[in-house]
């Protein structure tokens, strides 16, 4: 049975056709049939809109080599199989067995920087990857860090080059890319159109050709433990270890929530079995259960009688908080230690901070409910509540990435009926042991570009308290920086879209946390803080800082019976100002009669009692910040 299962993953660049792959391969192989929804893994309405894969999605499909000899009786070998197609391919030992029928287990994976977690978790759990990539586009930043992942878990990586059929391209150009980066010769590049399903027939056969099988109770090749290198004879190295074949260790890859059935994790099984009534428990966080069902995907969820070694499917827990299942867990036997937990499990901690509030003070608990059942199916998301003067109370969420941040915010308007303001995402910074210093967290940063864009990019990035590490450009320029998060969540990628005219890409990695010269720097309205604009802000960029959002404070808070003075803070310092000059109304002119003419002390007299109500006005009054002038600037 084992020797009949392949596990594979597509990975690539966001937008490259790895949902549509998947789709030709699911009617290929029978898996579905007749009319379905394009895209049909993306089970997300937003992620079918943006046209991007936001969550993994595994599938199980059945195919058998039921190839016919072009001649019947001739065995040579030079090209005597014929497909269904009618394309031809050369005879290996596995075509003309037409008894042979496979277990293909497909994981779908996320092509954004934001979910590189998830194609972490993905490749733990197969022996190979299609590695696919636009011929439109040729190589970009997510194909890289896609395929050092997969080499450094000693995966079988098949090149595949996909949109073959577009005018636009430029298939001899990405294979001389993918030579060079990969060290392939040429024929062992594949070249498909996932849209018509040209070559993908061929595709699956090499695929069941060169991935092996899963050997049952091996994870060695897997895993790269987390942390500093292994010591000899340590734990961690005991678990890279094969086990015995009736030892259970499954590795949940992912899970979601479901109303009647409690939380239901996603398993690849490396060694024992697991089924209904088994009574289990997770090596690192201890949470006992009661197996419930176990089953595979078709996509839909289908209920099997056990899961063995080598297969990938589900466990239905039939416990009621996600938070008591953590993804990159092992499941074990109940009576089993810690020591059988396979190594690289990590806890996913949010990049980036942002508060969310509702336009409507009465949906806060309607906005709670909403982030309780988001975050049943979204285990990275964490969040706890805050109180704004200005916004009433909401809640600090912590993302991935901005890409995530703004998939929620989408999901819990769209799906739930709020009406939300999103302050702008923050990194958070840490305490320092240095006085008057704080800690911020640097990622490195990949950037592949034509060549004719090095000049524009490198300027940029100079703006960007940026430090060059490397540049490679052998078919297009790869460059590699480090960099603060805090320079990356603000507008460096549309700028560098800009200034590349769209072609580089980008992919970065959460590399430690340096110390830096920074503080908060606060907002004062009439001497009074606003915390909504108050912020953690480096030295160097504190002045562009507090100038740029009194000026367009300035612009965005109407004016008012009296003077609104807008002023930065920094270190107890007053680093900006501006003001907002009052409605003023002429005393000299009442019911069109002109008053104190000829006598300029009447003038002055009424209008230094003017003054001096603006100024006890100014004492009373309180400053009233529209949410609109919030939402403006949240947006920008």
């Amino acid at each position: 049975m084992i020797d009949k299962i392949r596990n594979f993953a597509i990975i690539a660049h966001v937008d490259h056709g790895k949902s549509t792959l998947a789709d030709r391969l699911l009617e290929l192989t029978g898996t579905v049939t007749g009319r379905h929804d394009e895209q049909m893994l993306d089970r997300n309405p937003i992620s079918r809109e943006r046209g991007i894969t936001i969550k993994l999605a595994p599938v199980r499909m059945k195919y058998a080599l039921a190839v016919t000899p072009t001649k019947v009786g001739v065995q040579t070998p030079d090209v005597n199989f014929r497909l269904d197609s009618g394309r031809s391919l050369p005879r290996t030992p596995l075509r003309g067995r037409n008894d042979e029928e496979y277990i293909l287990n497909l994981i779908d994976t996320p092509g954004h920087v934001d979910f590189s977690y998830e194609v972490d978790r993905t490749l733990s759990c197969v022996e190979g990857v299609i590695l696919l990539v636009d011929a439109t586009q040729g190589i970009q930043a997510q194909t890289i860090a896609n395929a050092y992942k997969a080499i450094e878990k000693n995966l079988v990586i098949i090149p595949v080059i996909n949109k073959i059929d577009l005018p636009s391209a430029e298939v001899e150009k990405t294979k001389s890319q993918l030579i060079d980066f990969l060290g392939v010769v040429e024929n062992e590049i594949f070249e498909v159109s996932a849209k018509t399903g040209l070559g993908v027939e061929e595709l699956l056969i090499t695929l069941i050709e060169k991935v092996p099988s899963p050997v049952e109770g091996s994870v060695s090749k897997f895993f790269s433990p987390v942390g500093p290198p292994v010591k000899p004879d340590s734990q961690v190295e005991k678990n890279l270890t094969p086990s015995p074949s009736n030892v259970l260790k499954s590795l949940i890859f992912d899970s979601y929530y479901d109303t009647h059935l409690g939380v239901i994790a996603f398993v690849r099984v490396f060694s024992g079995e697991m089924k209904k009534g088994l009574r289990v428990k997770l090596a690192n966080l201890g949470t006992e259960f009661i197996v419930n069902e176990v089953g595979y995907f078709s996509p839909d969820l289908v209920p099997s009688n056990k899961l063995t070694g080598g297969e990938i499917g589900y466990v239905v827990t039939n416990l009621k908080d996600i938070r008591d299942v953590a993804v990159g867990d092992t499941i074990v036997n109940q009576k089993a230690g810690t020591e059988l937990s396979l190594p690289g499990y990590k806890k996913i901690h949010p990049m980036v901070f942002a508060s969310i509030f509702p336009t409507d003070t009465a949906d806060y608990l309607n906005l709670k409910k909403a982030l309780e059942k988001l975050t049943l199916n979204d285990s990275s998301l964490e969040y706890s509540a805050v109180y704004s003067q200005a916004l009433g109370t909401g809640f600090r969420v912590g993302f991935l990435g901005l890409l995530h941040a703004d998939v929620v915010r989408e999901r819990l308007e769209r799906e739930f009926g709020l009406s939300l303001v999103l302050t702008p995402p923050k990194i958070e910074y840490r305490d320092s042991q240095i006085r008057g210093m704080k800690e911020e967290p640097w990622i490195k940063v990949t950037i592949l570009t034509p060549d004719g864009y090095v000049g524009e990019i490198t300027q940029l990035m100079q703006r960007y308290r940026s430090l060059f590490l490397t540049m490679d450009n052998k078919n297009q320029t790869i460059m590699v920086y480090e960099m603060p998060m805090a320079e990356m969540i603000t507008d460096f990628f549309d700028n560098l879209k800009s200034v590349s005219s769209g072609y580089a890409s980008l992919d970065w990695a959460f590399l430690d946390y340096r110390p830096v010269k920074a503080d908060e720097l606060k907002i004062l309205i009439n001497n009074q803080p606003v915390e909504e604009f108050s912020e953690i802000v480096v030295e160097e960029r504190s002045y562009e800082r507090a100038n740029y959002l009194t000026n367009k404070l300035k612009e965005l808070i109407p004016r008012q019976q009296y003077e609104v003075r807008i002023q930065g803070q920094y270190k107890g310092k007053i680093i900006a100002s501006t003001r907002i000059a009052p409605f003023r109304k002429d005393v000299l002119i009442k019911s069109g009669k002109v008053l104190g003419t000829g006598d300029v002390g009447r003038k002055k007299k009424l209008l230094e009692k003017q003054k001096e109500g603006k100024r006890k006005m100014k004492m009373v009054g309180k400053v009233e910040i529209p949410k609109e002038a919030f939402m403006k600037l949240f947006k920008k």
